[in-house]
């Protein structure tokens, strides 16, 4: 039994690369040229690591949540005041206004208005990203009470689903073009909130 060519390619690169694609233009706007060209790779290439466009949607979903979940929680760990990390990540919806690009949003509130919940196994994609972000917050808020930045009765899961849904609502207005200072605004209002 003869063996295949041996991969020629790094399979995380071509993900993150694919990842990157499915999140500037969404899932029905992605043709396989746009991921052709944003690998490098053949369509055969392609098609031997992932049978379809829909299963590496999914892998690039599935990489993207735990992408962000881990940064948030390194972010978390690394920082002295839980409050001051709140803020930074509310603030990083605004980053790619100095990057020069077009906002893209949120790859997950993305993918939510694309497929809704008309699909279960990509809804069921989203609601696993969604808790782990959750639980990273849920964690950040648990420190700000221990360290006397929230108090101890506040209901810190329902303060992390209400922080994901400003975070959500920052990064559509952001895309909808409102302005830097407006939204700067408005993350001090939410964090007043968290008292």
């Amino acid at each position: 039994m003869t063996r295949g060519r041996p991969r020629t390619f790094d399979p995380e690169q071509m993900l993150e690369q694919a990842m990157q694609v499915f999140w500037q233009r969404g899932y029905e706007a992605t043709s396989l040229q746009d991921l052709l060209a944003a690998t490098g790779l053949s369509k055969s290439s392609l098609y031997q690591t992932y049978p379809s466009k829909r299963a590496l949607f999914e892998a690039a979903l599935r990489q993207y949540c735990a992408q962000r979940r881990r940064e948030l929680r390194e972010r978390l760990q690394a920082t002295a005041s839980p409050r001051e990390f709140l803020r930074a990540w509310l603030l990083c919806a605004l980053e790619e206004e100095r990057s020069g690009e077009p906002p893209r949003g949120c790859m997950l509130a993305n993918v939510a208005s694309e497929f809704s919940q008309a699909d279960a196994e990509i809804a069921a994609l989203m609601r696993n990203g969604i808790d782990g972000l959750r639980q990273v917050l849920v964690e950040a808020l648990q420190r700000a009470q221990a360290d006397g930045e929230l108090a101890a009765a506040a209901d810190v899961h329902v303060l992390a689903g209400y922080l994901l849904c400003v975070m959500s609502g920052l990064r559509t207005q952001r895309k909808a073009g409102a302005s830097a200072g407006a939204l700067r605004a408005v993350i001090e209002v939410a964090l007043g909130c968290l008292r």
